[in-house]
């Protein structure tokens, strides 16, 4: 064993004290985040579809393009 080993109660502390990237916020009806001062998610904006989630850093408030309205 070498003396550089982190114990494992240490470790245990460091992940419990790490703060969430974003703060809570509302999900719209597709579980994503509604952050009405952000910019528009520009992925969910093009295609409807967020590759994030819930983690998504941007707004996704509006409803995504509908595929019917191409014509």
């Amino acid at each position: 064993m070498s003396g550089q080993e982190i114990p494992e109660r240490s470790k245990q502390q460091s992940s419990m004290t790490r703060s969430p990237r974003e703060p809570p916020c509302d999900l719209n009806e597709n579980g994503l985040p509604l952050r009405p001062h952000q910019t528009i998610c520009p992925h969910y904006s093009r295609f409807g579809l967020c590759k994030l989630g819930p983690t998504c850093r941007f707004d996704h408030s509006t409803k995504p393009p509908s595929s019917d309205s191409k014509q």
